[in-house]
Protein backbone atom coordinates (compact mmCIF):
# COMPACT_ATOMS: atom_id res chain seq x y z
CA UNK A 1 0.00 0.00 0.00
CA UNK A 2 2.95 2.22 1.04
CA UNK A 3 2.97 5.66 2.36
CA UNK A 4 -0.13 7.82 1.93
CA UNK A 5 -2.47 4.61 1.29
CA UNK A 6 -6.07 5.20 -0.13
CA UNK A 7 -5.37 9.10 0.67
CA UNK A 8 -3.11 9.00 -1.99
CA UNK A 9 -5.08 10.10 -5.19
CA UNK A 10 -7.47 12.10 -2.80
CA UNK A 11 -6.25 15.72 -2.58
CA UNK A 12 -9.05 16.71 -0.25
CA UNK A 13 -7.82 14.72 2.32
CA UNK A 14 -4.32 16.03 2.07
CA UNK A 15 -6.00 19.62 2.14
CA UNK A 16 -7.19 18.30 5.76
CA UNK A 17 -3.64 17.04 6.55
CA UNK A 18 -2.45 20.13 5.39
CA UNK A 19 -3.93 22.35 7.67
CA UNK A 20 -4.15 20.57 10.56
CA UNK A 21 -0.23 20.78 10.09
CA UNK A 22 -0.65 24.30 9.71
CA UNK A 23 -2.32 24.53 12.82
CA UNK A 24 0.68 22.27 14.88
CA UNK A 25 3.48 24.65 13.27
CA UNK A 26 1.61 27.95 14.02
CA UNK A 27 0.97 26.16 17.72
CA UNK A 28 4.33 25.48 17.84
CA UNK A 29 4.84 28.83 16.83
CA UNK A 30 2.96 30.93 19.44
CA UNK A 31 4.22 28.67 21.96
CA UNK A 32 7.84 29.61 21.46
CA UNK A 33 7.13 33.21 22.31
CA UNK A 34 4.60 32.81 25.14
CA UNK A 35 5.91 29.85 27.41
CA UNK A 36 7.38 30.36 30.84
CA UNK A 37 11.23 30.22 31.19
CA UNK A 38 10.43 27.61 34.02
CA UNK A 39 8.58 25.44 31.58
CA UNK A 40 11.12 26.35 28.41
CA UNK A 41 12.88 23.90 26.02
CA UNK A 42 16.06 22.63 27.37
CA UNK A 43 17.96 22.87 23.83
CA UNK A 44 19.99 26.29 23.20
CA UNK A 45 18.02 29.08 20.71
CA UNK A 46 20.11 28.31 17.87
CA UNK A 47 18.18 24.96 17.79
CA UNK A 48 14.69 26.41 18.32
CA UNK A 49 15.50 28.41 15.12
CA UNK A 50 16.65 25.24 13.42
CA UNK A 51 13.19 23.70 14.60
CA UNK A 52 11.28 26.88 13.42
CA UNK A 53 13.09 26.77 9.91
CA UNK A 54 12.31 22.81 9.76
CA UNK A 55 8.88 23.49 10.98
CA UNK A 56 8.02 26.08 7.58
CA UNK A 57 9.84 23.70 5.38
CA UNK A 58 7.46 21.16 6.08
CA UNK A 59 4.45 22.95 6.00
CA UNK A 60 5.80 23.94 2.69
CA UNK A 61 6.24 20.72 1.22
CA UNK A 62 2.61 19.57 2.77
CA UNK A 63 1.20 22.97 1.11
CA UNK A 64 2.79 22.25 -2.56
CA UNK A 65 2.14 18.34 -2.09
CA UNK A 66 -1.89 19.16 -1.34
CA UNK A 67 -2.07 21.78 -3.90
CA UNK A 68 -0.27 20.31 -6.26
CA UNK A 69 2.30 22.68 -6.37
CA UNK A 70 5.83 22.73 -7.50
CA UNK A 71 7.07 25.70 -6.25
CA UNK A 72 10.61 24.84 -5.89
CA UNK A 73 11.15 22.02 -7.91
CA UNK A 74 14.94 20.67 -6.95
CA UNK A 75 14.55 17.10 -6.03
CA UNK A 76 17.87 17.31 -3.46
CA UNK A 77 15.73 20.57 -2.00
CA UNK A 78 13.32 18.43 -0.56
CA UNK A 79 15.74 15.29 0.49
CA UNK A 80 17.75 17.88 2.35
CA UNK A 81 14.45 19.67 4.02
CA UNK A 82 13.41 16.17 5.15
CA UNK A 83 16.73 14.81 6.80
CA UNK A 84 16.75 18.34 7.89
CA UNK A 85 13.29 18.33 9.36
CA UNK A 86 14.58 14.84 11.28
CA UNK A 87 18.22 15.60 12.73
CA UNK A 88 16.90 18.56 14.23
CA UNK A 89 14.33 17.24 15.87
CA UNK A 90 16.10 14.16 17.09
CA UNK A 91 19.06 16.78 18.06
CA UNK A 92 16.39 18.88 20.25
CA UNK A 93 14.93 14.90 21.68
CA UNK A 94 18.56 14.04 22.79
CA UNK A 95 19.11 17.68 24.39
CA UNK A 96 15.60 17.41 26.34
CA UNK A 97 16.17 13.70 27.91
CA UNK A 98 20.06 14.75 28.69
CA UNK A 99 19.14 17.89 30.18
CA UNK A 100 16.65 16.53 32.14
CA UNK A 101 17.79 13.08 32.57
CA UNK A 102 16.65 13.22 36.69
CA UNK A 103 12.99 13.60 35.77
CA UNK A 104 13.01 10.49 33.61
CA UNK A 105 13.25 6.85 33.63
CA UNK A 106 14.61 5.38 30.71
CA UNK A 107 11.06 3.82 29.44
CA UNK A 108 9.89 7.50 29.90
CA UNK A 109 12.78 8.30 27.35
CA UNK A 110 12.18 5.43 25.48
CA UNK A 111 8.83 6.10 25.18
CA UNK A 112 8.77 9.74 24.43
CA UNK A 113 11.96 9.31 22.10
CA UNK A 114 9.78 6.84 19.79
CA UNK A 115 6.26 8.92 20.31
CA UNK A 116 8.35 11.52 18.84
CA UNK A 117 9.64 9.94 15.97
CA UNK A 118 5.90 8.80 14.85
CA UNK A 119 4.82 12.15 15.04
CA UNK A 120 7.76 14.21 13.39
CA UNK A 121 6.75 11.06 10.96
CA UNK A 122 3.24 11.93 9.98
CA UNK A 123 4.02 15.54 9.91
CA UNK A 124 6.77 14.30 7.14
CA UNK A 125 4.52 12.21 4.99
CA UNK A 126 2.87 14.85 2.76
CA UNK A 127 6.65 16.40 1.79
CA UNK A 128 7.72 12.54 1.30
CA UNK A 129 4.86 12.34 -0.85
CA UNK A 130 5.65 15.39 -2.44
CA UNK A 131 9.14 14.29 -3.24
CA UNK A 132 7.71 11.14 -4.52
CA UNK A 133 5.59 12.59 -6.98
CA UNK A 134 8.40 15.00 -8.12
CA UNK A 135 10.15 11.74 -9.77
CA UNK A 136 7.11 10.43 -11.38
CA UNK A 137 7.11 13.82 -13.27
CA UNK A 138 10.70 14.18 -13.78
Amino acid sequence: MGIGGNMKNNKRGWKVVFVIIACFVVSAIYDAFTVRDIVAPAHPLFISIFILIADLMILLGAYCYAFNKYLISSKLFWLVVIVFFFIVNGIAVIYELVNNQIGYEVYDMITMAAFYLCFSFLLATPTIMHLKNMNKVQ
